[in-house]
């Protein structure tokens, strides 16, 4: 009576047992020191498609391709000799269907009273789903690792905690290690960051806009950045991203076409264009200035005699002489042909605009050598001053004009101010 109830209660535990192994989400399987599955769980069934009973008789090696049992046997075998457990062994089966599925193998070697090991009992967990988030997780990196921009993390508080290959090559930096951005920003745009791409990322999720890092031997290169705000579920933020691109080419080509937009092409001096905002700039001033209206005297003549290339040559010529004339606060603008503009800041007397008005009268005395040809050209100069002959940029200039003009009917090469009275 006993045994049968002791033979009843082991039939009972072994039912247990079966039916919890039948419920785990693992496979659960024995096989004998040959290799041999003497026991598969029913979940076999979802991981590689075949019954239990299937699968009893064959060997782990059977469900893999050729090229993975031939890497895995030998690494089991030295288990097997050695009685060691298999802790997360990771191997590909076959489905049988004949896809790839990643198994992560785990057992303990059962060992008889002899102590001989006589098979292993362990479970496989399919990670199949998981290796291929890891792959495309890791192709991720690779991507961020070896982009051409310039791509980061940042904590909380701003602190640099992770840079890619590219970034850590422009900032001459080997290996990242945390530090604030002020150490690889100027303070202008360390201070732009914190102060307003880094709140608006928190709100809005994230801020465009362009700020420029420092290299390790102090060159500025503005780039183009993103800064991305990652929170956590409460609500937090735990880190955020940055991604930057170089922009000097765009920032010097914009620079180039500004200047190309406010310069003279053949003179290379302030346009036209310039002019007005400058002289604009000198009226808000309030402050006395004088308007030179420089007009080169028989100019058409060179461009007949000469021929136009070397008329340009004689306007280069020209520019240079003007600017070398007047003072370094002083402005020479080309205002068109052969009439120039040049504006005297800082004026207090009258005297000062006589004197630097006889000095380029003089400067032209100086005969202008051309592709071996010496001539001598002189210039009639209007002059207008602010406030006295005009409130408006179209009244200084008009007045000036005019005031040449009445030099060049009294037999050019001289100036007239306007009057005074």
């Amino acid at each position: 009576m006993i045994k049968k109830n002791l033979s009843n209660q082991k039939h009972e535990e072994m039912d247990r047992f079966r039916a919890l192994v039948e419920q785990v989400n693992d496979w659960i399987w024995e096989v004998d020191h040959t290799g041999i599955y003497t026991y598969a769980s029913p979940r076999v069934k979802d991981m590689l498609g075949y019954e239990p009973e299937e699968v009893i008789g064959k060997t782990p090696f059977d469900l893999m391709p050729e090229w993975e049992a031939k890497r895995i046997a030998p690494i089991f075998e030295e288990f097997l000799s050695k009685k060691l457990p298999i802790e997360n062994l990771e191997n590909i089966n076959i489905h049988r269907d004949g896809y790839e599925v990643v198994l992560e193998t785990s057992g303990s070697p059962v060992i008889d009273s002899k102590g001989n090991c006589v098979g292993y009992r362990g479970m496989d967990r399919d990670i199949t789903s998981k290796k291929a988030a890891e792959r495309k997780q890791q192709q991720l990196l690779d991507i961020i690792k070896e982009s051409p921009d310039f791509i980061g993390t940042m904590d909380p508080s701003g602190n640099i905690t992770f840079l890619n290959t590219t970034a850590k090559t422009i900032l001459g930096i080997k290996e990242t290690s945390e530090f604030p951005i002020e150490a690889i920003h100027p303070k202008w745009a360390s201070d732009l960051l914190k102060q307003k791409a880094m709140p608006i990322s928190i709100k809005e999720g994230v801020w465009k806009g362009e700020t420029a890092i420092v290299t390790k031997g102090g060159r500025e290169i503005p780039i183009s950045q993103i800064i991305i705000a990652h929170k956590t579920p409460q609500g937090d933020v735990e880190y955020f991203s940055t991604i930057g691109r170089d922009i000097t080419e765009r920032v010097q080509l914009e620079k180039l076409i500004k200047k190309k937009a406010y310069l003279d092409e053949l003179t290379n001096l302030p346009n036209r264009r310039f002019l007005h905002g400058e002289l604009t700039k000198y009226i808000n001033g309030k402050k006395k200035f004088a308007l030179l209206f420089v007009d080169i005297d028989n100019f058409k003549i060179i461009n007949d005699t000469y021929g136009h290339h070397n008329g340009d040559l004689a306007l280069s010529a020209i520019s240079k002489r003007l600017s070398t004339s007047v003072r370094k606060e002083d402005f020479v603008c080309r205002y068109g042909g052969d009439e120039f503009i040049i504006l005297l800041r800082n004026i207090v007397e009258l005297t000062q605009i006589k004197q630097l008005a006889d000095r380029i009268i003089s400067a032209f005395q100086e005969p202008f050598s051309i592709q071996s040809e010496n001539f001598i050209v002189t210039a009639s100069i209007g002059i207008s001053i602010y406030p006295t002959h005009g409130y408006t940029v179209d009244a200084l200039i008009t007045n000036a004009d005019k005031y040449m003009y009445e030099i060049k009917k009294q037999g050019k090469n001289d100036y007239q101010i306007g009057d005074m009275t």
